[in-house]
């Protein structure tokens, strides 16, 4: 027999002036996460400059009945200027969701103190010792990437993820060829 649910999950996204939409209504806080993931990458379309997964308790009478797991508040992005570029929680972590750049910052999983951020666009990593520096990180990558004039010529995350997929398939190729002319010697 299935276990009840005890907790709902809702996506809600909000405008300037505060008119909050509910994305939906999930038994998944995964669900929840993907859900909001999606309209994030999507969110530029819109006038949107606030996000929250809230958990709803089922049965519970109370005025304590929800709390927030994540916030999101929308910025301007430090590489590309859209504002694309969301910060979750207080400085949790933060991701730029325009598909031409993808810049993010995340607290060090295995050094609590330290923070990474990178832009997979140009290939950049750096480690920083807070958020703000890592964002400060972020805008360096950014003037270098300008005064080295590749602004213009930034290719999309797609491009550059099949660029290296080509890379590695012709890797692949090469070792199967090497591996394939020695058989063939010893044959």
């Amino acid at each position: 027999m299935e276990e009840p649910l005890k907790q709902v999950y809702v996506p809600v996204v909000a405008t300037p002036g505060g008119e909050k939409t509910q994305l939906g209504v999930l038994s998944s806080e995964q669900d929840a996460w993907d859900v909001m993931r999606a309209f994030l990458s999507k969110a530029g379309e819109t006038q949107v400059v606030k996000a929250s997964i809230v958990a709803w308790e089922i049965d519970f009478v109370g005025e304590e009945g929800s709390f927030e797991l994540a916030t999101f508040d929308r910025k301007s992005c430090p590489v590309c200027s859209d504002l694309s570029f969301w910060i979750e929680g207080q400085d949790e972590g933060a991701r730029c969701y325009n598909i031409r750049c993808g810049v993010w910052i995340e607290e060090n999983r295995f050094e609590p103190d330290r923070w990474d951020c990178g832009w997979p666009s140009a290939n950049w990593n750096k480690r920083s010792d807070s958020f703000e520096s890592a964002h400060k990180g972020l805008q360096e990558m950014r003037a270098k990437s300008n005064s080295a004039g590749m602004s213009e010529r930034m290719p999309s995350r797609e491009a550059w993820l099949d660029e290296k997929d080509r890379e590695r398939r012709t890797i692949q190729q090469r070792k199967f060829a090497a591996e394939s002319e020695l058989l063939d010697d010893e044959s």
